[in-house]
């Protein structure tokens, strides 16, 4: 049967593009795995597909089979079971995008195996491989032009990542409606996303002089009027706006691996004290600490700072913590 090469292994080896044609498919045919797969499956091998009746000897019977047409112009047949099989061999990942550890083969009291062992499957949070850049950078919804996140999300504000961090647990938390959903996916895009704003910019050249241009900055007022906006784009093309809300949701995922890896200490429990919690929980300390490490002489400048600077100084606050720590400890010997 066949078997295809230089497919994606995860969907973190997806773009953009094939990531939210993905998503398409896996809501349209989220009820039923095996057409999601096929549909997936040739999306990705760019194929065409024409079927045919043909009557099998055996059973004098007439017998559904599909002719498929790759982007080389190579053709093949398959029955709807052989296409079904050859989904499922090929995309193991598709049916668990935020990845998944696996299962142990189950035995019964003989020994023997009555469930097959299920291989682990690597998300999109998994390889990181967007860690620094996005095929595409803005996005369009209706006459509005928004700023994507980047995957390191470096040009996230402080203020955006503590009100992101606020709000993610919420967001599949079970027994909530499905109305409950759209409001909370609606005020998380309304973090993540930065609408596209006109500023004057001050030239000076012998005289001051205005001229307007486009820019893309957060600001802290624009969730509540923001997430209004989303919860009517939501009512009026509810599978679009989804799309869109697990696109950036991943992202902002792959974000969260990325500088847990890049700031341990930041993001570890070493059971003692959870260093990103405890600069949350103690914000009004933690925001005068930072303020003196920058330099800064308001407290709104911190919020507005980009996300990985305020980072190096949380990393350098906790090291300097734990020095301090260990020579006390060794002192009192």
């Amino acid at each position: 049967m066949k078997r295809f090469k230089c497919l994606p292994s995860s969907w973190g080896s997806l773009t953009w593009q094939q990531l939210c044609r993905m998503w398409e498919v896996k809501q349209r045919y989220g009820g039923n795995a095996d057409i999601a797969r096929i549909a997936a499956l040739l999306d990705l091998l760019g194929c065409t597909v024409s079927r045919h009746c043909f009557t099998t000897p055996s059973t004098n019977s007439g017998e559904t089979v599909y002719v498929l047409t790759d982007r080389e112009g190579c053709q093949w047949t398959a029955t709807p079971r052989e296409l079904s099989w050859m989904a499922k061999q090929s995309l193991p990942w598709f049916d668990y995008p935020y990845g998944d550890r696996g299962e142990d083969a189950v035995k019964d009291e003989k020994g023997k195996v009555v469930k097959e062992r299920r291989e682990p499957v690597m998300g999109y949070v998994g390889p990181m491989r967007d860690a620094m850049m996005l095929p595409i950078e803005t996005l369009k919804i209706g006459r509005r032009h928004f700023a994507l996140p980047q995957v390191a999300c470096s040009n996230l504000s402080w203020q955006q990542y503590r009100s992101l961090q606020g709000l993610s647990p919420q967001l599949f938390a079970e027994g909530i409606s499905e109305d409950q959903a759209v409001e909370l996916q609606s005020h998380f895009l309304s973090y993540i996303l930065v609408p596209r704003s006109i500023a004057l910019l001050d030239t000076s050249g012998g005289s001051i002089r205005l001229r307007p241009h486009f820019e893309f900055r957060y600001n802290a007022e624009q969730a509540e009027e923001l997430s209004q906006w989303f919860r009517k784009r939501f009512n009026q093309n509810s599978h679009f706006m989804s799309t869109v809300f697990h696109i950036c949701f991943q992202t902002y995922q792959t974000a969260l691996a990325y500088y847990s890896a890049a700031y341990p200490m930041l993001f570890q429990d070493d059971g003692k004290k959870d260093a990103m919690r405890d600069a949350l929980q103690g914000e009004v300390g933690t925001i005068n600490t930072i303020m003196k490490y920058a330099g800064y002489a308001e407290q709104n400048q911190v919020y507005e700072s980009n996300l990985p600077f305020i980072m190096d100084i949380l990393n350098t606050m906790t090291k300097e913590a734990k020095e301090i720590e260990r020579i006390s400890h060794k002192t009192k010997k």
